[in-house]
């Protein structure tokens, strides 16, 4: 079995063009690794690859869920697993592609998503959130388990009180793996932290030039409010400020760029578990040239 090529990174770096690129020179299929891009509808906030971009490339995992649901990392691996599966059968290479590093761990690891918790738990640390607030939470996390506090972010708000339950009934810590289900090659995108804060903003612009804002009030008028999953994601999560008036339109378009810029800090912080992934410097160099040393350096491998 010839392993999967990951290309992980932060977002902004190029991943979805080098992914595509790798994908021509190896015969592979992309299957996306965002958490967000699974959504119908959500597609300039995402930076979802368009149709014209795929150069005839088959991309999956993309547009799977309706707004209105809730999709969970469980159920990432199912579907990203089939699909991979097939994607193996027709003798081509699986090129998982994307910054959602739990969906990556999804597919690598046999973690356990699911099983029993105590609902008395639950609801008195729901209780207790709500008394006291995200910090306090993270930092109950933190006294449990720390490196599940290092890497889950404080307004994470569901993720940190899960993690709690696990460390206080005994239950699989979030950080635990077994051995990964399949070979793979993982090449981390490498980008100066000004280069990429700089790339990031000018992309917030652009999509506010696409439409962003008409984008979140379409959803909205579909009846997919702030309540769902996937209007907690960024660029849509923080217009809901402008529509309280708490925030003008400029005003939120500067919380987008600096919620992105602390994500892709974050996203950094999670590639770095992966001791064997391979970075890869993608400033000023071209998709081609990125992907060329990518495939050579699979070809090695395999």
């Amino acid at each position: 079995m010839k392993p999967l090529l990951i290309i992980g990174g932060a977002t902004g770096t190029g991943k979805s063009d080098i992914a595509v690129a790798c994908a021509k020179r190896l015969n592979g299929e992309v299957i996306s690794c965002d958490s967000m891009q699974i959504y119908r509808g959500l597609d300039v906030g995402t930076a979802k690859i368009r149709p014209e971009e795929t150069e005839g490339v088959a991309h999956h995992m993309i547009d799977v869920v309706a707004p209105t649901e809730s999709f969970t990392a469980a159920e990432y691996k199912t579907q990203a697993t089939k699909v991979i599966q097939n994607v193996y059968a027709q003798g081509k290479v699986p090129i998982l592609c994307g910054g959602t590093g739990l969906y990556i761990n999804a597919v690598l690891y046999n973690l356990s998503f699911s099983g029993e918790y105590d609902e008395a738990l639950r609801a008195s640390l729901l209780a207790e959130a709500k008394e006291h607030g995200k910090e306090y939470m993270h930092q109950k996390l933190a006294s449990l388990d720390p490196e599940a506090a290092a890497r889950l972010h404080v307004n994470d708000e569901k993720r940190v009180i899960r993690a709690i339950e696990k460390a206080l009934t005994g239950g699989k810590k979030e950080n635990d793996f077994s051995k990964a289900e399949y070979p793979y090659l993982m090449f981390v995108t490498d980008l100066p932290r000004d280069v990429m804060y700089d790339r990031i903003n000018r992309r917030v612009d652009k999509m506010m030039s696409a439409g962003l804002k008409k984008e979140v009030d379409g959803l909205l008028d579909a009846g997919v409010g702030f309540d769902k999953q996937c209007m907690q994601a960024i660029a849509y999560k923080e217009w809901q400020a402008e529509k309280l008036g708490e925030m003008t339109e400029a005003q939120v378009v500067e919380l987008i760029k600096k919620n992105t810029r602390n994500y892709a800090k974050r996203q950094i912080t999670w590639f770095k578990q992966y001791k064997d992934a391979i970075k890869i410097d993608v400033l000023n160099r071209s998709s081609e040239e990125i992907a060329k040393e990518i495939c050579d350096k699979y070809n090695e491998e395999v």
